[in-house]
């Protein structure tokens, strides 16, 4: 029973690698059922046997790295003081991770999160809680005095979030061919210059 589990997970397994392949060289709509299932060196009835079509495929594909990202988070953060610094290391740690997984990102970001039914995966609740820790990190600003005392934490993790989304989509639409760090010091300091509380001692920020 164990090797027939295994066998299935496997073949699992090559039906999602060979679709995240298809979707980020060729585009979702391009790509069909038969390519998938050439590409897995499977028939289309096996396929089916795994996954119930193109869509199901696509909200599958990002659940294992989401899942990853959410898992790496907490002890990414774990000992840094100060709301500046958790911020920037957030940035960073999501940006390093995404260069790092480029198929991953391209399909979250250029195909998933337009499909209209993303907000019913449990992919879009494991970003959910990702983006909560924003709301966390906004707060203890307010707290400490760091950022200003009237700041919203959701509208601010919206901006935070619509700027990250920008600078990953316009990297991937133009084929990753720099880096994702250049000019992102300069971007992150006219980003939280916003948050940043004039009246109080912003010196904590630079703490370790």
């Amino acid at each position: 029973m164990a090797s027939i589990r295994n066998q299935k997970e496997t073949t699992k397994a090559k039906i999602i690698e060979s679709a995240k392949k298809l979707f980020a060289e060729q585009g979702y709509q391009k790509t069909t059922i038969v390519d998938i299932s050439r590409q897995a060196g499977l028939s289309e009835a096996a396929l089916y046997e795994y996954f119930q079509g193109k869509e199901d495929l696509l909200l599958t594909i990002p659940d294992l790295w989401v899942s990853e990202l959410l898992r790496d988070l907490e002890e990414q953060l774990f000992g840094i003081r100060g709301a500046f610094n958790k911020l920037r290391k957030y940035l960073w740690w999501n940006l390093r991770r995404i260069e790092q997984a480029p198929l991953d990102a391209k399909i979250v970001y250029l195909f998933l999160k337009t499909n209209a039914n993303f907000m019913k995966t449990d992919v879009y609740s494991n970003v959910k809680t990702l983006y909560s820790y924003l709301l966390d990190i906004f707060e203890e600003g307010k707290r400490t005095g760091e950022m200003k005392k009237d700041l919203d934490p959701h509208l601010a993790r919206t901006i935070f979030i619509g700027t990250m989304d920008h600078i990953v989509t316009r990297w991937l639409l133009k084929d990753m061919s720099y880096s994702l760090f250049e000019n992102l010091d300069e971007i992150f300091e006219m980003l939280v210059d916003a948050f940043r509380n004039r009246e109080g001692d912003a010196s904590y920020s630079e703490a370790g």
